[in-house]
């Protein structure tokens, strides 16, 4: 292949690249196109806690998280009591300082707990153990018996973030009911709005800020897993797949992107680009607000967005988690007051109407990876 011929279709190939791989909860979702997500110590966590408990584990690891990090953990002390915390190498310091958006996900994550552990008859108890988003332990659980609740399990799984594909039109107001579920948090912006048009170009220009710090870009790059074999060693982070990125395009990044790529000029410049022609594209904007931002309302704020997301196909609405602004202190700082919002904003979800609903095509992580049993301390649920 000449110089210029090769060339031509790196540039080619990063405008497509671009398409969503930007930090938020956003990230990916889904069971992927690697569906061992159970893992090799599956059958052991069953031998210990009973088949129902572990698929309350596996149920709720179909939770968002930002760049696909998965930071959960959970440790069984006995089984009905667990502990949920977060591990550090799975933290993003350079977009996420201060933990924010990891107890956003770590709510997501409990909250799919809470519901699957319901359908499958238990109540469960909660307590915060954490002082600080840092602390290895954040809380504890308790499975207690109950009545079972119905609840279609498969909205989890099938749950993904959109990031193309969207109509633009306003989301009817009976849809924007049924999708908050009556909860109170949770403000629209249709597309031709005051607020709506600030975000757009607030989005765009916290994009251009990010872009250009180096320690961003890294921490993107060391996060994206262009090859199958690395989507198969970490079974986390973003996939060609999950950016739609499909085809030749999807082929020739899988065998010729790396790290380095993302550190590209183009790359840089085609994720602007790229972000501009995704808010062009919309029904608008859903805040979700909270009236605290410390450790507990983070995780209830991330219960609370969890459960609208779950609900968002019933209706054909796509959700794209684009905190950009939030994750820049210039516009964050001020993001309140040009929203008009009483309570702070936590979270910023473009939304849509979709063309087509595909189904999820991302990674998860096994159980083996999270997962450990503390009732034997001889043993472990990792197999090696």
């Amino acid at each position: 292949m000449s110089l210029s011929r090769r060339k031509f279709l790196i540039r080619s190939v990063q405008c497509i690249v671009a398409c969503g791989i930007l930090p938020g909860l956003s990230a990916c979702d889904g069971p992927g196109r690697l569906q061992e997500s159970k893992g090799r110590g599956y059958d052991d966590l069953v031998s210990r806690i009973g088949r129902e408990r572990a698929d309350i584990i596996w149920y709720a690891s179909f939770a968002p998280s930002s760049h696909n990090v998965q930071p959960w953990t959970v440790t069984i002390k006995s089984p009905d009591k667990w502990i949920i915390g977060s591990a550090e190498d799975r933290w993003l310091n350079e977009i996420d300082p201060k933990n924010r958006e990891m107890l956003l996900s770590i709510g997501a994550f409990i909250e799919n707990m809470v519901t699957a552990a319901r359908a499958y008859g238990f109540q469960v108890k909660t307590r915060v153990l954490a002082r600080n988003p840092f602390d290895p332990e954040l809380l504890s659980l308790e499975l207690q018996n109950d009545e079972r609740a119905e609840y279609p399990l498969q909205r989890m799984i099938e749950r993904r973030t959109m990031r193309t594909g969207f109509k633009n039109e306003d989301i009817d107001p009976e849809d924007f009911s049924f999708l908050v579920g009556g909860e109170e948090g949770f403000s629209y912006f249709p597309p031709l709005s005051t607020q709506a048009a600030w975000l757009d170009e607030a989005t765009i220009a916290a994009t251009s800020q990010q872009v250009e710090r180096e320690n961003v870009q890294e921490e993107l790059a060391r996060w994206i897993r262009w090859s199958d074999a690395d989507a198969r060693k970490f079974r986390n982070g973003l996939t060609p797949e999950a950016m739609d990125i499909t085809g030749l395009a999807g082929w020739y990044v899988r065998n010729f992107y790396g790290s380095d790529d993302v550190l590209a000029k183009d790359f840089r410049k085609a994720t602007v680009e790229r972000v501009k022609k995704q808010v062009a594209e919309s029904a608008g904007w859903i805040i979700v607000t909270a009236e605290k931002s410390g450790l507990t309302a983070l995780i209830e704020t991330g219960r609370r967005f969890e459960r609208m997301f779950l609900r968002a196909k019933d209706r054909s609405i796509g959700i794209h988690p684009m905190s950009q602004i939030l994750e820049e202190k210039n516009f964050a700082e001020k993001a309140a007051a040009m929203l008009m919002l009483e309570k702070q904003p936590q979270l910023l979800l473009r939304v849509g109407y979709m063309r087509d609903y595909p189904s999820p095509v991302s990674l998860r992580m096994p159980l083996d990876d999270f997962t450990r049993v503390s009732i034997f301390p001889s043993m472990s649920v990792r197999t090696e």
